[in-house]
């Protein structure tokens, strides 16, 4: 349900901006980007504890990975499931709901930038 609130809000924030023409495929790139930047963030945790070699050193990783989850995201959220969303969130049960997770999205979308701000300084064994 969160994802899918995810891409709801996504997807308006695509069609009340200045370029409505393909909302979906927008709001898959963004949302692709979105899921990319957390597994980056979790790679690099991982590869700076040793627990695991990072697979982003290549950069063909980066390039392809990110289209792919952008083409998944595309194909899941197709039109009828679109549609689905729309009518699911529009009901006035999940007005209280709705502003909740307007909460969970922005402090997402806050804290995903904010914390591969602080990896990229990260040191591991370094505490200031």
């Amino acid at each position: 349900m969160i994802f899918d609130y995810f891409f709801y809000k996504l997807y308006n924030i695509i069609l009340k901006s200045g370029i409505p023409e393909f909302p979906r495929f927008y709001a898959s790139i963004a949302f692709g980007l979105l899921i990319n930047l957390n597994l980056f963030m979790v790679d690099t945790i991982l590869s700076k504890q040793d627990v695991l070699s990072s697979i982003y050193n290549n950069n063909t990783v980066c390039y392809i990975s990110t289209p792919v989850i952008a083409a998944i995201v595309f194909f899941v959220y197709n039109n009828r499931k679109i549609k689905m969303i729309k009518i699911k969130f529009a009901k006035d049960e999940f007005k209280y709901k709705k502003k909740k997770l307007d909460v969970v999205f922005i402090l997402y979308a806050a804290f995903s930038l904010l914390f591969n701000l602080i990896l990229a300084c990260y040191k591991p064994g370094y505490i200031p």
